[in-house]
Parts: structure tokens; sequence; C-alpha cells
């Protein structure tokens, strides 16, 4: 029976280590736990103290403050632009030669889109007048420069006035063109009055008035 016993607490001990085991795992496990919950605990009051301290702190806007823009800031700027006896000559240089060319743009480019045409068209005694739009007047150009001619548009007897604000200047002059049909040719004259009115900055035509006696064969 002792024998018995003997046996029975060498058992005992020998089985003693698995619980050690056991234990020793459970105690393993539950550090480790621990030290998860605390870095976690710790990542959290790092995270929060963060926002805390964001939350607290003086804010210092990482922006440039808004502006509120008055209307002469929002509008672009623009150019004290001054008409000369100069520039006017260029100008109207310019739309010679587009006249020459047939150039309907050419001329277009160079009158506002507000602008007043007036026509007038003599034929002996009488004398017709119409009223035209921009868009009129580039159907009556293009009918026109459709006509065959000689490509020898002169203009002549130039006569530039400036306003005293040289924002604006009335320019009259006449023109002469050679024409061809069939096999005859005839010379037309005109006369032309133009405003140019300073627009955004650029020299425009703001009022065109022609006159047309008629041919002078």
């Amino acid at each position: 029976m002792v024998a018995t016993k003997q046996g029975t607490d060498e058992r005992t001990e020998k089985r003693a280590p698995p619980r050690f085991s056991m234990v020793k795992a459970l105690v393993i496990l539950f550090v480790l736990g621990t030290t998860v919950a605390i870095g976690y605990a710790g990542y959290a009051i790092f995270k929060n103290q963060s926002l805390v301290t964001k939350f607290l702190a003086p804010h210092v806007p990482t922006s440039q403050p808004s502006v509120i823009l008055t209307d002469s800031q929002v509008k672009p700027f623009q150019p004290d632009v001054r008409l000369t006896r100069e520039g006017i000559d260029h100008l109207l240089d310019a739309l010679d030669e587009a006249v020459r060319r047939k150039d309907v743009d050419g001329v277009l480019r160079h009158i506002a889109h507000d602008v007043t045409i007036t026509i007038h068209l003599k034929q002996g005694p009488q004398q017709q007048m119409a009223m035209l739009t921009r868009e009129d007047y580039r159907k009556t150009l293009a009918m026109s420069f459709a006509f065959p001619s000689a490509h020898d548009f002169t203009r002549t007897n130039t006569s530039v006035s400036l306003a005293v604000d040289e924002r604006s200047a009335k320019v009259s002059f006449k023109s002469t063109e050679t024409l061809r049909q069939a096999n005859r040719e005839f010379k037309t004259e005109g006369e032309e009055t133009l405003v140019f009115t300073i627009r955004d900055g650029k020299p425009m035509i703001t009022s065109l008035e022609q006159t047309f006696p008629g041919d002078s064969t």
C-alpha cells in the first residue's frame, strides 16, 4: 500500500509540470493581453491627447484669410489707352488693306457689336437711307466684295478730329474704287465718316456713316 501511494505521489509530481505550464501560459497570455491593452490605451490616450491639444491650442489659420473683393477689384485691369493720330492712321491702313483683299472679317474686327451704321445712297435728285446692324453690314460687305473689281480701293482727303480726352475720334474721308462689269469698267466714289471709341482697351468703330453718290464714269 505504501508503494502504491508512493507511486501515486510520483505520478502526481510528474503531472505537476503540465499544471505549471498551463499556469505559465495563462500568465503569459494575461501579460500579453495586458500589454496590448496598455499599448492600445496608450495609443488612444495619445490620439485623444493630440485631439485635445488640437482643440485647446490657439487656432492658426492654414490659409490666407478670406478677402471680400469690391467691384473695382473684380473687374480686370483696364489700361488707360488713348487715341493718337499715328494709331488712327494705322487702323485706317488696316481697314484699307482688308477692303482691297475683300476680307469681311478683317473689316468687322474693328467694328463694335453695338455700332450705329447709316448708309446714304444718292441717285440723281433722290436719296435713300438705310440703318443697318453689324450683321446686316456683314451681309452687305459680302455682296459688295463679291462684285468684280480692280482691287484699287483708294482713300483720300482724310480728316481726323481727336476728342479732348483722346478716348474718341471722328474720321472723315473720301474713297474711290474701280468696278468691273462684263467688258466695262466704272469708278465708284464714296464718302465715309467713322467714330472711333476706346472699348475694352482697344479703339473700335462705334459709328459708321457711308454716302455713295453713284458712279463717275
